[in-house]
């Protein structure tokens, strides 16, 4: 079919893995500062799901855990990403944690899954290079 764009579809994942890695247009990049002063850049989970869905749209995420402290102060989400390549599959798995007393958009869980989500794929090198960035 012509004019159908193909980009991600049956793909090597060594070709999956070069389009993830390339650095992120400062244009879909949030800023984000802490109460305590410090700002950061980062992707919002709903880009990091289309840039996903453009380079592998195989892929496939999945929430593995949700788990409260003991004291009920914070809440962890462990979530795993699953790539899909013509010649192999390979997953990442992180965590992100969220205080249950924060407010703000969004409830505990929901803030949790999102950094657990953010921070997997950027063990695949999406983002990769805002994490280097605040090390400057």
């Amino acid at each position: 079919m012509e004019g159908v764009p193909t980009s991600g579809i049956s793909r090597p994942l060594s070709n999956i893995l070069k389009d993830l890695n390339k650095k992120v247009p400062e244009t879909l990049l949030r800023h984000r500062t802490h109460p305590d002063g410090f700002s950061f850049k980062y992707i919002p989970w709903h880009i990091l799901n289309r840039i996903m869905n453009l380079h592998a749209p195989e892929w496939s995420g999945e929430v593995r855990s949700i788990n409260y402290s003991a004291d009920g102060k914070s809440v962890s989400v462990v979530y795993r990403v699953t790539l899909y390549g013509t010649d192999a599959e390979i997953f990442r798995e992180s965590t992100g944690s969220a205080s249950t007393s924060e407010t703000g958009y969004g409830d505990p869980v929901q803030k949790a899954e999102a950094m657990a989500f953010r921070r997997a794929c950027a063990r695949f090198g999406l983002g990769l290079h805002l994490y280097h960035e605040e090390m400057d």
